[in-house]
């Protein structure tokens, strides 16, 4: 609400997710401890059940989070909202502000994600508009670890994943060997990428290999999940981007 007013864009006001909306993603005892451990958090309150079995140390508020878990429910009611406008033609881009929550999995949160946008927007896509072959492009530093797991099996959904090379960054997996399996083997296409790969390396993996799948998958909607951590000055990764960089990948 503080952007300046641009005729290059147009600010849109969303609701936060219910836990019916959630259930698309998430099961039922993973929403209501996470919804109440942070509630309760916030207060400076205890709360029953054990927090490493639903999320990872990464997590764990330290002090009160604030409103953390609203927000989160907020991330997938953007991502709702942009689904419902742009099949209903109202728009062809949208971009969610403050999303990118790609470690989330159905029971289990890491990464300092909570529920994931990108999986929402995708089967959100799939069970109410009927679309059978979604593409998910993700360029965040890390790998998208719960992104990939919920579709591994699913041919609709056409998941790459550009990121640094596993063996040097959290969340450790991603291989190029990592393809699929069952019906959604060779749907799922991670590229690591080595360290400092700046901007050739990219330039050239989308020329080579993310352009011409995508034009042999033809899909119906693309989810773009981005990230500015592959930044040369990102201080926690290493893979060099220049400014030229994401704009070539936008």
């Amino acid at each position: 609400e503080n952007l300046p007013e641009d005729d290059n864009y147009k600010l849109i006001s969303a609701e936060p997710a219910t836990d019916e909306d959630l259930l698309l993603i998430c099961s039922k005892d993973y929403i209501d401890f996470t919804r109440g451990y942070f509630k309760a958090a916030n207060l400076g309150l205890s709360y029953p059940g054990g927090f490493s079995q639903y999320h990872s140390g990464d997590n764990l508020p330290i002090g009160k989070p604030g409103k953390l878990e609203e927000a989160a429910r907020l991330m997938i009611g953007q991502a709702k909202l942009a689904a419902d406008l742009i099949q209903a033609g109202e728009y062809e881009n949208l971009v969610c502000i403050g999303g990118n929550m790609h470690h989330a999995k159905p029971s289990y949160g890491e990464g300092f994600c909570l529920y994931n946008d990108n999986a929402f927007v995708a089967k959100y896509l799939m069970s109410n508009y009927g679309l059978e072959r979604i593409l998910i492009l993700d360029t965040d530093a890390h790998d998208g670890n719960g992104t990939c797991e919920y579709f591994y099996n699913d041919p609709r959904v056409l998941f790459i994943d550009l990121h640094q090379d596993p063996r040097t960054l959290y969340p450790g997996t991603g291989f190029a060997q990592q393809i699929g399996e069952g019906k959604g083997k060779g749907y799922t296409i991670n590229i690591p990428m080595p360290l400092y790969a700046g901007y050739d390396s990219y330039r050239l993996v989308f020329d080579k290999v993310v352009q011409l799948i995508t034009e042999e998958f033809k899909p119906q909607v693309i989810i773009r999940n981005g990230g500015s951590d592959p930044h040369f000055a990102d201080g926690l990764t290493n893979l060099g981007l220049p400014i030229e960089g994401f704009r070539m990948i936008g």
